[in-house]
């Protein structure tokens, strides 16, 4: 499996204490996401006027299953490091995310991020006026999710 390693860690720790339900990932089972994404998200063309159809396609998919969730987990390790680090994670999509469901619905909300974690101030200003406590550590983080079911 290709998963970014807190994704795996993630994985294993659900399983280790049971969850039954279903988790929603931004990446494929069997392969390099940029491989896999034009394959299966390809088709049919953006709605939206200069947007890829691949682009748009996973939106469209993460967006329905986030709205769809009992719970949304979010896991925030920003950093930046080289290019190609799998460990540079800078959390473009995942802080337009997260505002647009501590807006929609902060109840369902549940975040993660380490001290430290990259120009986090954003949204650790908006998660705190919505009442939305953030832990820091994937643990806790995960933890804090099952309780909620």
């Amino acid at each position: 499996m290709l998963r970014t390693r807190w994704r795996a860690e993630a994985l294993a720790w659900l399983a280790a204490h049971r969850f039954r339900g279903t988790v929603l990932l931004p990446e494929f089972r069997d392969g390099l996401f940029e491989d896999r994404a034009p394959v299966v998200f390809g088709a049919p063309a953006s709605a939206v006027p200069g947007m890829r159809a691949v682009s748009h396609n996973v939106l469209r998919w993460e967006t329905a299953g986030i709205e769809r969730a009992t719970v949304v987990l979010f896991w925030m390790p920003f950093r930046i490091a080289a290019e190609e680090d799998p460990e540079s994670l800078p959390g473009f999509t995942t802080r337009a995310e997260v505002s647009r469901e501590l807006a929609r619905d902060a109840s369902r909300v549940v975040l993660g991020m380490p001290d430290g974690a990259l120009s986090s101030a954003h949204i650790r200003y908006h998660a705190h006026h919505a009442g939305v406590r953030i832990e820091a550590t994937l643990e806790a983080t995960l933890a804090s999710a099952l309780a909620r079911l």
